[in-house]
């Protein structure tokens, strides 16, 4: 998928910090992860560092009403075009919060 080069510069950006700082995931994410929309859209990129695995994580978060369906696929697919290994909804209760987690296979 080409992407329009904002949007490939938010990408590129988030998943260099993600690389140059793993995180160990306990509590939320430093703020350099983070990347915020005027609208209210927040994405979260980091790569989790587990005991046996590491994941690629991104987290899709809505402004008021939620993030719509079009815009969670829309950036889930600006990271990565292959499925996630898992998926899940957050815990805000509006279900405005979506995770998404690509498996690194060797590390």
């Amino acid at each position: 998928m080409a992407l329009d080069p904002c949007v490939a510069a938010i990408v590129e950006r988030l998943k260099e910090r993600a690389a140059a700082t793993p995180w160990v995931p306990f509590g939320v994410a430093p703020q350099e992860h983070y990347h915020r929309f005027s609208n209210g859209l927040s994405l979260c990129f980091t790569l989790d560092v587990l005991p046996a695995h590491r994941y690629w994580h991104l987290s899709i978060a809505g402004g008021p009403g939620g993030a719509t369906p079009e815009e969670i696929e829309f950036w889930r697919r600006a990271f990565f075009d292959e499925e996630p290994t898992l998926t899940y909804p957050g815990l805000i209760p509006s279900g405005a919060l979506r995770h998404f987690f690509w498996r690194i296979p060797c590390f």
